[in-house]
C-alpha cells in the first residue's frame, strides 16, 4: 500500500490477520497512528514501514512489540517525528517479554530530547535492559546535547563495549559547541561536564551574565564577573547549590545599594539565596566591610572568595568559617588586642590552606604577619590585677568551700549530734507525760547468754524499780507478730534507746539488730526529745564499727564503757536517759498500751540457762 494517500491508521486494522509478513505504508500522507497497534499485534508480522509520511508523533505502544517474540523491522524513518506518547498510559512490568526485538528505524525525524522514560512506561530505569536485543537508529536528527542527555549519557557508559554499530553515531545539532560531535565520543572521553542547560533571563538568571545548569557536577553557574556591576542584582535563578561569581566588577557593598535592585525584607539579595549558594567569587571588587549578620547568614556556604577588595578590619563572625572555607588573600590592618582571636583562628604556616587569608599588621612601620605577634605587641596587658585579684580570691574562696564541705561532710554525725546536744540544753526541752508508751528501748545482741544473763537479772530490775517502763525485745515481742513490724511500732512510741554494741553484733548474719539501730537513729534524728544510750560492752574502738552514727559516738568519746561497775553504769544510764516533766518516779508501769511477758518468770528461766 505504498504511494497511496492514507492519512490514518486504526489499531484494529489489521487484527486477525495471523499470516500477515509485511505491512508497507511507506510514502503516504500518514499523520497519525492509533496507539496499540504494534504492541498487542499476535501474528508473524516481520517488517512494518511507515517512512516517508507525515507523522509528527509516535507512540511508545506502535515502537515495542509485547505480544510477538520476533520482527525484522519497524521503519518510521523520513517523517516529523518530534516526540514519543504514551496516550494509553502503557507501564512496562517485571514479568513483561519484548521477545528478540529487532532494527526500529527512527533517523531522520525533528527528534531534539531524549524522552523522560517515567513517561513512556519504563518508572524504573533498569527495565530498560529488556530492550537489549532491540536496535534504535536515531541518527539525523536535530539532537540536542545540554543537560537533558545527561541521564541516558551517564548510564550508557556500562554498555560502551556493545556500541559498535553504525546506528549508535547519533551527533549533536546543538549547542554550537557540540554541533556534529558524536554523543558516544562524549560518553567515551568522560565529557559529560560539556552536557550544560543555559538559562535565560526567564529563568532570572541576571542581564549581562552567563548561567547555565551542570547535572554532572550538581550545579547552577551564575557567571557576572567583568560585567562592570556596581551593585548586585536583583534576582538568581531559583537553584540549590548555586555557584555564583562577581568577581572583577565594581561593588562597593555587599548589599543592594543602586536602583535597579529593591528586594522586600531583605537588604541584599544574598541573604535570600544564602541557604542556596554553594559557592561565592566577590574577588576584585572594592568592598569595604563585611556585615556580621550577612556572615551569619553565609556560614553554611562552602567557598567564599573575598580576595583583593578594600577590607580594612575583619568581622569576628568569621569565626564561624572554617579557615579553610573562606579566601580573603592579604589583607593589612590596625591590629589591637581585640584581633587576638585571630591568631587561634588562622591555620598555622604548615597548614594547606595557609594562604587562604594573611592578615598583616602595621608594626612600626612594617607589615607583621599577626601570627608572629605577641600580645605585649598587640597592645593586651599581661595581666589586670583586678581580674588577677578576683581569680586569686575565687580559687581560694573555692578552695575553702571544698575543703569545708568535705569536712563537714566526713564529721557530719559528729556535728549533727552536738548540735542537737547545744539546742536541747538551751532550750530546755520538755517532754510529755502522755507522748510515749515506753521509757526504755534495749538493743542488743540475743545469741549473748551472758549479757541476758546481766540484762534480766541486773540492768532491767535497777531501770524498773525506778519506774522506768522498759521494752526488751527477746522477752516482750509478742509471739508470730512480724518482728520488723513490731520493733518499727514499739521504736516509734519509745523515748530512749540503749544500745549494747558488741562484737558479735557486727558479725552477725542476722540482721534485727542493725534494723534496730537503724530505726534508733530515724527517730532520734526527727525527734529532739528521743536520746540514745550506747554502750560499749566489747570495749570496741571506732574503727571496727560500720554503722556510721554509732562511730561517731565513739569518736566523741559519748558512750558508757561497760569495764567501769556494775553501779557506775547504772548511775551514768540513769542521769543520760530523757525523764518525763512530771517526773518518772510517779509513772505506773500500766500506763498506756504495751504487751509485756511476766519478767520474772523470764529473769528465772535465764538464771536456770545460765
Amino acid at each position: 500500500m505504498r504511494k497511496n494517500k492514507i492519512e490514518y491508521l486504526r489499531s484494529d486494522t489489521f487484527s486477525g490477520m495471523k499470516y500477515l509478513r509485511n505491512i508497507d505504508l511507506s510514502y503516504n500522507r500518514l499523520r497519525y497512528i492509533e496507539p496499540g497497534l504494534l504492541l498487542n499485534m499476535a501474528a508473524s508480522l516481520l517488517n512494518f514501514d511507515v517512512s516517508n509520511n507525515l507523522l509528527t508523533t509516535v507512540d511508545i505502544t506502535n515502537i515495542l512489540w509485547e505480544n510477538q517474540p520476533a520482527f525484522c523491522e519497524t521503519d518510521f524513518s523520513f517523517n516529523k517525528i518530534t516526540s514519543i506518547s504514551n496516550q494509553l498510559d502503557w507501564t512496562c512490568k517485571r514479568n513483561t517479554q519484548f521477545g528478540y526485538g529487532g532494527y526500529v528505524n527512527l533517523s531522520n525525524n525533528n527528534l531534539s530530547h531524549f524522552v523522560k522514560f517515567y513517561k513512556i512506561g519504563f518508572r524504573n530505569i533498569f527495565f530498560l535492559g529488556k530492550l537489549l536485543s532491540y536496535g534504535f537508529d536515531l541518527r539525523e536528527n536535530n539532537w540536542i546535547c545540554d543537560c537533558q542527555m545527561y541521564l541516558l549519557a551517564s548510564k550508557s557508559s556500562i554498555l560502551l563495549d556493545k556500541m559498535h554499530r553504525s546506528y549508535f553515531e547519533v551527533t549533536c545539532h546543538s549547542p554550537p559547541e557540540l554541533k556534529n560531535v558524536l554523543l558516544i565520543d562524549i560518553i567515551k572521553h568522560q565529557s559529560l561536564d560539556r552536557l550544560i542547560c543555559n538559562l535565560t533571563i526567564a529563568d532570572r538568571c541576571p542581564p549581562k551574565c552567563r548561567c547555565f545548569y551542570q547535572p554532572s557536577r550538581s550545579r547552577t553557574v551564575v557567571d557576572c564577573s567583568r560585567t562592570g556591576r556596581s551593585g548586585l542584582p536583583s534576582a538568581l535563578p531559583l537553584r540549590t547549590d548555586l555557584e555564583i561569581d562577581f568577581s572583577s566588577n565594581r561593588l562597593s557593598s555587599m548589599i543592594n545599594n543602586n536602583h535597579e535592585t529593591k528586594i522586600t525584607g531583605n537588604e541584599s539579595i544574598l541573604y535570600y539565596y544564602s541557604k542556596y549558594i554553594r559557592k561565592l567569587d566577590l574577588s576584585n571588587n572594592s568592598i569595604e566591610i563585611i556585615p556580621d549578620d550577612l556572615m551569619v547568614e553565609l556560614r553554611n556556604v562552602s567557598f567564599i572568595n573575598l580576595s583583593k577588595n578594600k577590607m580594612t578590619k575583619i568581622s569576628r563572625n568569621l569565626q564561624m568559617f572554617n579557615p579553610c572555607q573562606i579566601y580573603i588573600g592579604e589583607i593589612v590592618i590596625h591590629c589591637k588586642c581585640k584581633d587576638i582571636w585571630l591568631q587561634n583562628w588562622l591555620p598555622s604556616f604548615q597548614r594547606k590552606c595557609y594562604n587562604n587569608t594573611r592578615v598583616y599588621c602595621k608594626y612600626h612601620n612594617k607589615k607583621v604577619h599577626i601570627l608572629n605577634m605577641t600580645r605585649l605587641e598587640l597592645g593586651c596587658r599581661l595581666y589586670n590585677d583586678f581580674i588577677l585579684c578576683l581569680i586569686i580570691s575565687l580559687a581560694v574562696a573555692v578552695f575553702i568551700v571544698t575543703v569545708s564541705s568535705l569536712s563537714i561532710y566526713t564529721i557530719r554525725f559528729e556535728l549533727f549530734i552536738m548540735t542537737r546536744k547545744f539546742l536541747k540544753y538551751c532550750k530546755g526541752i520538755v517532754v510529755p507525760s502522755d507522748a510515749y508508751t515506753y521509757d526504755i528501748y534495749i538493743s542488743c545482741n540475743e545469741n549473748d547468754v551472758y549479757l541476758r544473763h546481766w540484762l534480766t537479772s541486773s540492768f532491767v530490775p535497777f531501770l524498773q524499780e525506778k519506774n522506768f517502763s522498759v521494752f526488751l525485745p527477746y522477752r516482750d515481742c509478742q509471739i508470730g507478730r512480724l518482728r520488723e513490724e513490731e520493733t518499727i511500732d514499739i521504736m516509734s512510741t519509745s523515748l530512749n534507746f540503749v544500745i549494747l554494741l558488741s562484737e558479735n553484733c557486727e558479725s552477725s548474719m542476722e540482721m534485727w539488730i542493725k534494723k534496730e539501730w537503724k530505726y534508733a537513729w530515724y527517730n532520734y534524728r526527727y525527734d529532739i526529745n528521743r536520746e540514745i544510750i550506747v554502750i560499749n560492752y566489747d570495749m570496741m574502738d571506732y574503727q571496727d564499727v560500720t554503722h556510721k552514727f554509732l562511730r561517731a559516738f565513739l569518736k566523741m568519746n559519748s558512750f558508757i564503757n561497760f569495764s567501769k561497775k556494775d553501779k557506775l553504769i547504772k548511775a551514768e544510764v540513769y542521769s543520760r536517759l530523757q525523764h518525763y516533766h512530771d517526773s518518772v518516779f510517779g509513772k505506773k508501769l500500766c500506763n498506756g498500751p504495751r504487751t509485756r511477758r511476766n519478767s520474772d518468770l523470764d529473769t528465772d528461766i535465764e538464771m536456770k540457762k545460765s
